[in-house]
This record gives C-alpha cells, sequence and structure tokens, in this order.
C-alpha cells in the first residue's frame, strides 16, 4: 500500500547548451538591469565550453553585453579587432600554442584593450608575467557573480 505522501514528483534537471546561432551572433544584449552603473561590452577567452556558458550567463545577469566567446588565442585577438570590446575576461591557460598572457599582449598592444585574467591556479610567475600587461585585474576561478562584479568594477 503506498501513502500518498510517497508519491513526490521527481527533480527536473535542465542541460543548457549553445546553439550554432548562439556562437555566430556576438552582440548579445545584457539581459538584466543596468542600475547605477555603466553596461559594458565583454569578450570571453575561455576554452571549458561550460565555463564560458556559466560566465556569459553571470555577465549578463549582471546587466553586461557578450560580444563573443573565443576558444584560442589567434581566436580572441580576431574577435577583439572586430567587435572592439570595453574588456577582456581573458583565461590564462588556453589549449593550442599560445597561452591567454600572449593573446591579451597581443590585443593590449594592437588595441589598447585591458584584460582581467581569469585562472583556476596561477602560480607567481604566471602571475607575474601577467601583471606586466596592466591587466584590470585577476580573478580566481570559479567565477561566482560577486567575484565577476567587483572584478568588473575596475573598468572605467
Amino acid at each position: 500500500m503506498m501513502h500518498s505522501a510517497a508519491l513526490v514528483e521527481p527533480a527536473k534537471l535542465y542541460l543548457a547548451a549553445a546553439s550554432s546561432q548562439d556562437q555566430d551572433e556576438p552582440n548579445d544584449e545584457p539581459r538584466g538591469p543596468v542600475v547605477g552603473k555603466r553596461s559594458l561590452r565583454v569578450l570571453i577567452v575561455e576554452d571549458e565550453f561550460f565555463i564560458s556558458l556559466h560566465t556569459k550567463e553571470l555577465l549578463h545577469a549582471l546587466g553586461h553585453a557578450v560580444v563573443g566567446v573565443a576558444v584560442s588565442a589567434n581566436q580572441a585577438v580576431q574577435l577583439a579587432e572586430h567587435e572592439k570590446p570595453d574588456v577582456v575576461l581573458m583565461d590564462i591557460r588556453l589549449n593550442g600554442h599560445r597561452d591567454g598572457i600572449e593573446a591579451a599582449d597581443e590585443i593590449y598592444t594592437r588595441l589598447g584593450i585591458r584584460s582581467i585574467f581569469v585562472s583556476a591556479n596561477s602560480d607567481p610567475r604566471t602571475r607575474l608575467r601577467a601583471a606586466g600587461l596592466q591587466p584590470f585585474g585577476f580573478l580566481e576561478k570559479p567565477l561566482t557573480a560577486e567575484r565577476l562584479e567587483a572584478g568588473l568594477r575596475t573598468v572605467r
């Protein structure tokens, strides 16, 4: 005999994935209200899909526009040239022969656009190398809305 209290509907889980259209349309409008602060145009450079998706959602929730998501240093430079973001959220370790510090250096040298470096672990030598590029700052992974908002306050 079953009790009615035992008949609980199972929790529903959703997995979000970007469609190919999402990746081809870089000028995402901010979804949240921007009250008392300037909405920024942000380029995300992150080679881990779910981390970039999470970062994009956090930025939208904070009221900022994501102008593109790059997965490599070369793609980051191309998107920065084309989109002219206010800031680049740059993962330090990227797949490929160039890392995020090299990409940030090229973007800053050629376009004058500074980065906020994002990393799960950066040794002092790597951090010193990145600091030479006058970044807006460093953020630790995993990103939270609070951490991201504090980092973006330095962008003016």
